[in-house]
């Protein structure tokens, strides 16, 4: 009999007629996968367990080996250092000493795990020490250059491989503690620097300080090509994320990883160089620093201040050099072992640095010029350069400039000072520019050819082709000569047939300069004293301190330079009567002092608008004081010289601190007269004394007198003139 439940399956089916799985089968068959994947972890966590007896046998195996190595540690350390006794060397002696004991401890862990390898291999992760990683395998493996370039992509050392030496000797690891480059322009040392700043960022975060000759400069080119390579170079991007440049960075600071900074600063900005102590300093173009910033000295003494309390402190000199005598990066690459980079001639394989040579040289820079046509007659027509080859130092033989990149790639640096072991200098020029990456040899000969006859080019090829500090040729004095003529006499000149007594004086920011000078018939000159008051001429105690200096010395007149705080300088004069307030003016043709008709005919007119000043021209006055330095005999126009402490090298240095040159614009010669060093205050202040003697004189248009003397009463008052009278002329008319 048949129900209606007849055929009746309860278990749903899909389309093709096949059961589907209840919710109770879809639970245990999760359950069933749990518990095989349980079943697998408590397989594998069995297989990694080991016996008691066997961890406790390679703990004590790798214990013994950590204790071995303890033990004998000092002994390593002490054989490492043993005859050393500078402290950089020693320090990294025992830092590369500890590195490979940490190595060697490690693979001696494995070792003596035995049975449990796995115990050795986390000994030997946890002693791993830090990579002694160079700056230039930094640059190799994370930087990137995506533009401005001609070789984009990842950095590669090889096609600057004298900048790896460069680099490297800046690395943690090196001992050397400054790096001088002095270079031509477009050989790759500022990158060289950029690079250096990426290895600190990613290697060491740690502080760095960066100096560039303006705070301008710093904003307009430092800043866009720091983050232009922060953003190219993918691990550097990293350290300095998105919410810390908007919140914590500026023009002046860029903060990165945990607690790091960049600090930019200006050469021109005193304040910009105030910070807290710093390891690493790098100096871009420092010939463009200015000897005084803001009146507090030197900025070169105000960043070494800042690396006094460390120890292995660094730091990276580069620019193209300047002036002799006033080029930095000149004194420094002297100062350093003068390393020059010595490639190998391809047919001798004589190893010799590239030298632009010149015409007169039979090795370096050759070049071929194109014949002449008519159309390149005329003035100003230069010679084209068609071809330019190099002739090896020892065989002579013309080396093409395609041999350069084998020739890069296997030269050295050669020291001519190795003595000096933590100050490493080096010098470049425009012809070992990479092919492909710089200017080529004809260039460099054409721009040789395109600089004749124009100074101011010329000296721009030497600077920044050559890589040289351009020597002006020109007239001048030698002044450690000037010693040979230090004489005994006193200090108030008694005894001398001086006549009156001038003072000429040259005021700076933080200092009063002056030079006391006797005069006799013919203005023959007896140098009396040369003082320096030191004080900030923007306050009272140092213009005291020059009114006692002037009232002891018994000076008739004095000229004081009010080229700076002009305001002090005529508050100073105006209740002094014997004291001129005076300013240099350049010119040639410019006398020292205006003749008597055009000298009155000013003071009426200045009177009238306030407190007069004395013009001079003080190219005339300097040509004077140089042709009578040269003078051998006594008489008119001889200078003497007192043998004292004022009158020391440093006096006499100043004293021929500058030169007449000739230059040409075009055709057309001139002279001007150029500063050979940095200071030149005893030459200025000696050519204020003579134009204070002339103001007295009639022939100069001031007053002649017989009789004068300071007072103390004048010191803070007009002086009475009753001691003034018309006399005769002193010295010649």
């Amino acid at each position: 009999m048949r129900t209606a439940f007849d055929g009746f399956n309860p278990r749903p089916t899909n389309s093709s007629g096949d059961t589907m799985p209840t919710l109770a089968d879809l639970q245990t068959e999760r359950e069933t996968l749990r518990a095989a994947q349980a079943k697998q972890d408590f397989e594998a966590a069995h297989a990694a367990t080991c016996r008691q007896t066997d961890l406790v046998a390679a703990g004590a195996a790798v214990r013994a080996v950590l204790l071995d190595a303890i033990d004998g540690a000092a002994q390593r350390l002490l054989d490492a250092i043993a005859g050393e006794h500078d402290e950089t060397r020693v320090h990294y002696l025992m830092s590369e000493t500890v590195h490979e004991m940490l190595a060697s401890v490690g693979e001696a862990a494995v070792a003596a795990a035995g049975a449990l390898p796995l115990v050795g291999e986390r000994v030997k992760r946890g002693v791993k020490p830090r990579d002694l990683l160079t700056v230039s395998q930094w640059a190799d493996r994370h930087r990137e250059l995506k533009s401005g370039t001609n070789a984009p992509g990842r950095w590669h050392t090889t096609l600057t491989p004298y900048l790896a030496e460069i680099m490297d000797a800046l690395s943690e690891h090196s001992p050397v503690r400054q790096v001088t480059f002095m270079k031509s322009s477009g050989v790759g040392g500022t990158e060289a620097g950029y690079n250096w700043i990426g290895y600190v960022m990613y290697h060491l975060q740690k502080d760095l300080l960066v100096v560039v000759p303006t705070l301008e400069l710093r904003d307009r080119s430092f800043n866009p090509r720091l983050n232009k390579m922060i953003d190219e170079s993918a691990d550097l991007a990293g350290l300095v994320t998105t919410s810390m440049r908007n919140r914590s960075n500026r023009g002046d600071l860029l903060e990165y990883g945990a607690r790091a900074r960049i600090i930019k600063a200006g050469a021109n900005s005193p304040d910009s160089l105030r910070s807290d102590h710093l390891p690493y300093v790098m100096c871009d173009e420092v010939d463009a620093f200015p000897w005084d910033v803001g009146g507090e000295g030197d900025p070169m003494t105000l960043i070494e201040n800042r690396q006094r309390t460390y120890s292995r402190a660094k730091t990276y000199l580069v620019s193209t050099p300047t002036i002799a005598g006033l080029s930095r990066i000149d004194m420094q690459y002297n100062r350093s072992d003068r390393r020059r980079y010595h490639v190998p001639c391809p047919h001798c394989g004589e190893f010799q640095p590239l030298e632009f040579g010149g015409r007169d040289k039979s090795y370096g820079l050759k070049f071929r010029t194109a014949p002449k046509t008519d159309v390149d007659t005329g003035d100003g027509a230069i010679d084209q350069v068609t071809a330019a080859w190099y002739l090896c130092r020892a065989c002579a033989a013309e080396i093409d400039e395609g041999n350069k990149t084998d020739m890069l790639a296997r030269g050295r640096w050669l020291a001519e000072r190795p003595h000096i072991r933590h100050h490493r200098g080096y010098h470049l020029n425009a012809l070992y520019a990479p092919v492909g990456l710089g200017l080529n040899w004809r260039a460099v000969a054409q721009k040789w050819l395109n600089s004749q006859g124009d100074t101011a080019e010329l000296k721009g090829f030497i600077n920044t082709y050559l890589g040289q500090v351009w020597k002006e040729q020109g007239e001048s004095i030698e002044g450690l000569s000037l010693i040979s003529r230090l004489e005994d006499y006193a200090a108030d000149l008694a005894g001398l047939a001086v006549l009156l007594v001038t003072a000429g004086a040259d005021v700076q920011k933080d200092r009063i300069e002056v030079s006391i000078v006797g005069w006799g018939v013919g203005e023959e000159a007896w140098l009396a004293d040369h003082i320096i008051l030191d004080g900030d001429t923007a306050q009272p105690d140092v213009w005291d301190d020059l009114h006692d200096a002037l009232t002891a010395a018994a000076v008739h007149i004095a000229a004081i330079d009010a080229g700076f705080n002009t305001s002090m300088v005529y508050a100073f004069c105006e209740s002094r009567r014997w004291a001129i307030a005076v300013k240099g003016v350049e010119g040639l043709h410019r006398p020292l002092i205006e003749d008597d008709r055009k000298r009155k005919q000013r003071l009426r007119t200045r009177r009238k608008k306030g407190q007069p000043i004395e013009p001079l021209g003080v190219d005339q006055g300097k040509a004077l004081i140089y042709s009578r330095a040269k003078l051998t005999t006594p008489g008119p126009g001889y200078i003497h010289f007192r043998r004292d402490p004022a009158f020391d090298d440093e006096y006499f240095a100043q004293l021929a601190a500058e030169k007449l040159v000739t230059k040409f614009r075009g055709t057309r010669p001139f002279q001007q007269w150029v500063q050979t060093r940095a200071r030149n205050e005893a030459l200025d202040c000696l050519v204020y004394a003579l134009a204070a003697r002339r103001l007295i004189k009639p022939g100069g248009g001031g007053i002649s007198l017989a009789a004068r003397t300071i007072t103390q009463s004048s010191k803070n008052a007009g002086i009475s003139l009753a001691g003034w009278k018309r006399g005769p002329t002193i010295g010649p008319g």
